[in-house]
């Protein structure tokens, strides 16, 4: 069991699927739904789950929805979570995310991620993988008002150093691994 009921994991979970042609949090993977997946892996490591999407899709666990105010993509989802987990889990100051569409993330992903004083982003050996991260809400609070509403949507890497993140290293790129397309998918599946 976790030691620290206070970290939160947020599964980002709202985006369009425009290249899979339908929600990626419900595609089946080896007979389950993504977001199943996620929640059952790491269910146990953390002491709240939320779903930045806006739907539960039949979970049971609590939406956040993005603010309307807020840029576009998953930094708008974290602008939202880092405003709003203050009030809805007082004892967290942060919260680490991770996308619904990565089902090779390693075990041990938010306890390394959430062991750092600050901010933090996972790093593979080829690239940056910023939607797997641990978000300081204070942190990401004053950067958020760096950002003009109605500005062009900043990116993750963007974020990442905003908010002065340390890198956090795996040596697999392929556990951050994202199935985003019909073609992903069945690579996936012949990897299980």
């Amino acid at each position: 069991m976790n030691d620290n009921p206070a970290t939160c994991l947020v599964i980002l979970a709202g985006g369009q699927s425009r290249r899979m042609g339908k929600d990626k949090a419900v595609i089946s993977l080896d007979g389950k739904r993504m977001i199943d997946r996620a929640i059952a892996r790491y269910q146990s490591s953390v002491g709240q789950i939320w779903l930045s999407a806006a739907s539960d899709f039949d979970t049971g666990f609590d939406i956040i929805t993005d603010d309307p105010d807020a840029p576009g993509g998953p930094v708008g989802a974290i602008y939202t979570i880092a405003a709003h987990l203050p009030i809805l889990c007082p004892e967290a100051i942060g919260f680490v995310t991770i996308p619904v569409d990565a089902p090779f993330a390693p075990d041990n992903l938010i306890a390394r991620l959430s062991a750092v004083s600050g901010c933090s982003v996972a790093q593979g050996p080829e690239r940056l993988h910023p939607v797997f991260g641990y978000w300081r809400c204070d942190i990401v609070n004053s950067v958020r008002g760096t950002h003009e509403v109605g500005e062009q949507s900043p990116s993750l890497h963007w974020l990442a150093r905003q908010c002065d993140a340390q890198l956090i290293s795996w040596p697999d790129e392929e556990a951050f691994m994202n199935i985003n397309t019909p073609d992903d998918l069945a690579k996936a599946e012949a990897q299980l």
